[in-house]
């Protein structure tokens, strides 16, 4: 199942939801350790001084949180 989701086009990832899916990741900007968030397509969609501040934004607006190992 996981090598037919990485063939999966965006329009048919969108298809089952993914637009409301996203994760976040620890970045450094300007030598200073941030939180972004990532759509599923993995274009940031904002970058938060905290991860608690990055998981109450995600909660705002009722995104599905996915968890990277």
């Amino acid at each position: 199942m996981r090598e037919e989701i990485k063939k999966m086009s965006v329009e048919q990832l969108a298809s089952l939801g993914i637009e409301n899916t996203v994760y976040i990741k620890p970045v450094v900007e300007n030598g200073v350790t941030a939180f972004a968030v990532h759509n599923a397509a993995g274009a940031t969609v904002g970058v938060l001084p905290t991860e608690t501040a990055a998981q109450a934004t995600v909660l705002a607006h009722d995104l599905k949180q996915a968890t990277l190992h």
